[in-house]
């Protein structure tokens, strides 16, 4: 059997031959790998710097989720995270962890889809105020990114009332679809009056700029400021909230990921999520590439920004 395993921390995933999987256990079945996506947490992985990848030994696959077939019924299926190793041609999979998808999805899209739309579904859904994006005014920090654009679907899919969409490039921002507001983001970062109160932030940008929506935004009053930290594009971690900022607005802080949403979370909103993604088209920026090229491909300049989805 061929995989694509990190040999060492840091390196491409190499493509090797494995020995044939056993056979699957009771609770298991044997699925064929259609399609893996490689998005920023996959990366996060291979580099053994992510929190999921703490104290795995080498060789590695750090492959999340993914696409699999049931060769004996030909039914697609979403493969949780974690469920199965997926830099694979073929997967043992508990079948508590594989969810149907609808016949004619896509299994590129909801490869590539799935890990963004989580981000802003599971934050809105899980850590925001329940029921509070029904409504409401949503601002997305970091609008062009695929991830942002996802949120941009998702709240509005959720019954989100206005949708504010922030990055710093006018064009590529005026190039978004579905929005409401569209807002350059500038140092120092400020927000138009105009806008009004904002009631929910989608952060996928992080650091200074997160710093200054909270500090900008209008507060209707009676209400929370929401800010949920969902990225960090800015490729910063930290950022500084004055306590006289805390103390002069009512604003909550709170994060969305696998740490801060567990596993019976995603197994209650799964169902929504997939009925989700398998509506929207394939996203822009999307590179497709056999398992076998994944060296060449992993740090090209063809996929550097963009959503790789590899097919054994």
């Amino acid at each position: 059997m061929k995989v694509a395993r990190v040999t060492a921390w840091g390196s491409a995933p190499e493509y090797s031959d494995a020995p044939d999987l056993p056979a699957p256990s009771p609770s298991q079945v044997q699925v064929k790998v259609v399609a893996v996506g490689a998005p920023p947490v996959v990366r996060g992985r291979a580099l053994g710097k992510h929190s999921s990848a703490g104290g795995a030994a080498l060789p590695f696959d750090p492959s999340m989720d993914g696409v699999v077939q049931d060769e004996a019924t030909g039914d697609l299926y979403y493969a949780t995270p974690m469920a199965a190793p997926l830099f694979a041609e073929r997967a043992n999979v508990d079948r508590h962890t594989l969810v149907k998808l609808a016949p004619g999805a896509d299994p590129i899209t909801v490869a590539a889809l799935v890990n963004p739309v989580a981000s802003s579904w599971m934050a809105l859904r899980c850590r925001a105020i329940p029921g509070s994006y029904e409504g409401a005014t949503v601002l997305v920090l970091g609008a062009t990114s695929t991830s942002g654009r996802a949120a941009i679907a998702v709240a509005r899919s959720l019954g989100a009332g206005r949708i504010i969409g922030m990055s710093r490039t006018e064009a590529t921002l005026a190039a978004v679809p579905d929005l409401d507001e569209r807002v350059v983001l500038q140092d120092p970062f400020t927000l138009p009056a105009s806008l009004g109160p904002v009631h929910i932030v989608l952060d996928f940008v992080g650091g200074r700029a997160a710093a200054g929506v909270l500090q900008a935004a209008q507060i209707e009053p009676g209400k929370d400021l929401q800010y949920i930290h969902v990225g960090d594009l800015a490729r910063d971690e930290n950022f500084e909230v004055s306590g006289r900022l805390l103390n002069s607005k009512p604003v909550r802080i709170t994060g969305s990921g696998m740490g801060a949403w567990g596993k019976m979370e995603i197994k209650k909103e799964i169902g929504g999520l997939l009925g989700a993604v398998v509506k929207m088209p394939r996203p822009e920026g999307l590179v497709t590439a056999k398992l076998a090229d994944i060296q060449t491909v992993w740090d090209s300049e063809e996929a550097k920004g963009k959503r790789l989805v590899l097919t054994p």
